[in-house]
């Protein structure tokens, strides 16, 4: 929408030239939608710095659009509001009356967004008081505020009330995420790829050999050894039992 403006403000000033040129009376209508167009395409460009249009800035027929996009470039929501109070003549044109309240819906958004700046949460109420708008205006202003995500916040239609998240929660909140994701990444990997996790034979063999193996061993008056397992350690899995036998067998075999 503000490249169509844009376009629009271009043939306004072309026209403006020409009337201006000609000497046509044409040339004050034209440059009042010069200046409209400049609030609607959001620009922050003076209408009238350039050459052509520089000395009608003072012309009173055109003094109130001149002050309205001074009000509107200085984020000045009071003063523009005033001068449209003042001014009921300027809706007088239907170019201007059809279009204007998009100028000042942009300017109470803009007046929003100034207002709350330095809250993390506020009323709707205070809001409206502010701006001498209504609740119903605010609370639509920042609920689209919300869905074109330029405001992090949720609207609490019970109580009136807006919270709004700061940049540093949400910077905490994406480090915890990414914290979690991280940890769990890793476990997933000692589970999947450690060692020290799996139950294969050859562990349990190792396991049972380490245990079983714990023995004391004597000789009797002949020579023969007798095995006895250390009390306290408890029995050893089936696999140790079977290690321990063979090497029971081969001491034996050393008397």
């Amino acid at each position: 929408m503000i490249e169509s403006w844009k376009e629009a403000q271009i043939d306004f000033f072309e026209s403006f030239r020409n009337y201006d040129e000609a000497g046509s009376l044409q040339r004050i209508q034209v440059l009042k939608y010069l200046v409209l167009t400049t609030m609607l395409m959001k620009s922050d460009i003076n209408p009238f710095d350039s050459q052509e249009t520089k000395p009608y800035k003072n012309d009173p027929r055109i003094s109130a659009m001149t002050d309205l996009v001074d009000a509107y470039q200085r984020d000045d929501i009071h003063r523009y509001e005033s001068i449209l109070q003042n001014n009921k003549d300027v809706l007088a044109d239907p170019f201007i009356a059809e279009n204007i309240d998009e100028v000042t819906r942009n300017m109470r958004t803009k007046g929003v967004l100034k207002l709350i700046a330095p809250y993390t949460r506020f009323t709707l109420a205070f809001i409206a008081k502010q701006l001498k708008i209504s609740i119903a205006e605010v609370q639509d202003i920042v609920g689209f505020l919300i869905v074109d995500k330029k405001l992090k916040g949720k609207i609490n239609q019970e109580n009136g009330t807006v919270e709004i998240q700061s940049n540093s929660d949400i910077g905490r909140t994406q480090a915890m995420q990414q914290w979690t994701s991280a940890v769990g990444a890793l476990w997933r990997t000692i589970l999947d790829q450690s060692d020290g996790f799996k139950t294969d034979d050859s562990s349990q063999a190792l396991g049972g050999t380490a245990t079983s193996g714990m023995q004391s061993v004597q000789l009797d008056g002949g020579g023969s050894m007798h095995g006895q397992g250390v009390n306290g350690f408890g029995k050893a899995k089936s696999g140790g039992k079977k290690g321990f036998t063979g090497m029971g067998k081969g001491m034996a075999a050393l008397k």
